[in-house]
């Protein structure tokens, strides 16, 4: 399961969300539609169904947009503002 990292805050606004990154102390913009994508991990707890949430009403490919959720959301993982819970945690050397 996909979670906000602790230390990172968040807000949604009309024009998207705003995420906040303390560790590294920068601001991500995510636009309306990478918003829903945040909004659907993080309240919702997964993505299931989202691809034709929006796809359908715009004339997409829901197995495209599929795809481009699941490349955001690698990004997000990847940067570190959302953490997967059932992976075991990437161990740091003691000495750093």
């Amino acid at each position: 399961m996909l979670t906000p990292a602790p230390h990172v805050h968040h807000a949604t606004g009309t024009y998207g969300t705003a995420v906040l990154d303390i560790r590294r102390g920068k601001w991500l913009m995510l636009d309306v539609d990478a918003s829903k994508i945040w909004h659907a991990v993080t309240v919702r707890g997964g993505t299931a169904g989202l691809a034709d949430e929006i796809a359908v009403p715009t004339g997409l490919d829901p197995q495209t947009v599929g795809e481009q959720i699941a490349t955001l959301i690698e990004g997000l993982v990847a940067v570190g503002v959302l953490v997967d819970t059932d992976r075991p945690a990437r161990r740091r050397r003691w000495w750093r």
